[in-house]
């Protein structure tokens, strides 16, 4: 039987995107193939969980790895982390992985593409990169390199050199397959670009997220503000999201009692966001922790929202695709982007009308649409319909499926 291998940092009993996406897609390639994951810790919202090094769920085969766990906003934990985990794996998969088998793996952390490189180079196996995040560029967005720097130079090197090695490249958007491409377009050795990448979306969890009334939602009726327009911000507040611009815009519209904002979620950024509102003694703003709100309870969460806001840092067009905006459309909830012009959050928000684009660090622009928004509130609904229908016909997890049973199908019918 045609044996795939999916190497990732995360995966079940992890529920946050990244473990979740690779959990599902590794369920879904196993109706027809043989999978098997090789992974690090098992973790539920990147807290240890105990399993077994070795378990079958779900028709997949799973080998957990063991690693440091130390704190991942902290960089040098994240770092040590990133080190002993990738090592971890790949002496699990140079024991593992045999001359034929095709590995599946994602591009975060990014030294884990280059255990796929070396079984490509040691044992004739074939490696599919999925990406998530965009190596340099991301770390350039975060401010943790300029682009001119030794690192950004070198990265730029070996991202073209997994690029180039990779047997096909799955990315999220089109933005990222430009960046792909611009990368590739000078390397003479690859004759036809577009049958070498792949451009499959995350998708929504129609199962579980769908619209709901948020005149009986519970989060609200627990915070008490059910009576006020309600802007919510759900997932990750990592280096790369622009949580600077939502306390900035909250801090402003602190004079409109009709207004309020509903943080649900973790990262990098989240204790600066908490120490923010403390200290500016924000009285309508409520952050509430990612690990009180299952993801089988994320509908909740999520239709607590008359408006959904996702925001990024200036430079990520093309570097990262937010899987948290199919969750939102499916919720029924209008989108307010700040992204990039070109990126695929504001494509689809202005392609489908499904919300508004305001530029990264734009503030006043900000404040003026959810102004906007609260006072619109039939649009909102009317956005908030269409989303949800652009969600189910569009951005389904059968769709998804399809595309990687079809991806895999090609590859091994080439290597056959």
């Amino acid at each position: 039987m045609q044996r795939i291998w999916i190497l990732s940092e995360l995966y079940f009993p992890e529920q946050t995107s990244t473990g979740y996406i690779l959990t599902k897609i590794a369920e879904g390639l196993s109706e027809e193939y043989e999978v098997k994951v090789i992974t690090g810790p098992a973790t539920n919202f990147l807290n240890c969980e105990h399993h077994q090094n070795y378990e079958i769920k779900d028709g997949v085969e799973i080998f957990r790895c063991q690693s440091t766990l130390f704190n991942k906003d902290i960089f040098w934990g994240r770092l040590v982390n990133l080190v002993t985990q990738s090592i971890s794996i790949l002496g699990k998969s140079w024991k593992l992985c045999q001359h034929g088998d095709v590995i599946l793996v994602v591009t975060n952390p990014p030294l884990l593409p280059f255990v796929a490189l070396i079984l490509k180079w040691l044992k004739n196996c074939q490696f599919i990169l999925l990406i998530h995040d965009v190596y340099p560029e991301v770390l350039v967005a975060a401010g943790l390199c300029s682009s001119s720097s030794l690192l950004a130079k070198i990265g730029r090197r070996v991202s073209v050199l997994l690029y180039t090695q990779a047997s096909k490249i799955i990315t999220l958007g089109r933005d990222m397959t430009k960046i792909v491409k611009d990368k590739l377009s000078n390397n003479s050795s690859i004759e036809n670009l577009s049958s070498k990448i792949y451009l499959i979306p995350n998708w929504a969890e129609h199962e579980t997220v769908r619209p709901d009334d948020r005149d009986n939602n519970p989060l609200l009726q627990e915070l008490g503000c059910s009576d006020r327009f309600v802007v919510l911000y759900a997932g990750n507040m990592g280096k790369t999201h622009g949580i600077k611009d939502l306390a900035e815009v909250a801090t402003i519209l602190q004079v409109d009692g009709n207004i309020h904002f509903v943080v649900v979620g973790f990262g990098a950024k989240k204790k600066w966001l908490e120490e923010y509102v403390k200290s500016q003694n924000l009285q309508n703003m409520s952050i509430i922790p990612l690990s009180a709100r299952p993801r089988s309870e994320q509908s909740v969460s999520l239709n607590a929202g008359d408006v959904a806001l996702i925001s990024y840092v200036p430079g990520m067009a093309g570097v990262s695709v937010p899987s948290r905006m199919y969750n939102q459309m499916a919720a029924g909830k209008p989108i307010i982007a700040v992204a990039d012009d070109w990126s695929e959050l504001a494509e689809v928000v202005r392609e489908e009308n499904i919300g508004w684009v305001i530029k990264p660090g734009d503030i006043e622009g900000l404040v003026r649409t959810i102004q906007f928004a609260a006072t619109n509130r039939e649009l909102c609904v009317e956005m908030g319909i269409r989303a949800a229908e652009v969600a189910r016909t569009k951005y389904s997890f059968a769709q998804t499926n399809q595309a990687y049973k079809k991806l895999f199908k090609e590859i091994f019918s080439i290597s056959s």
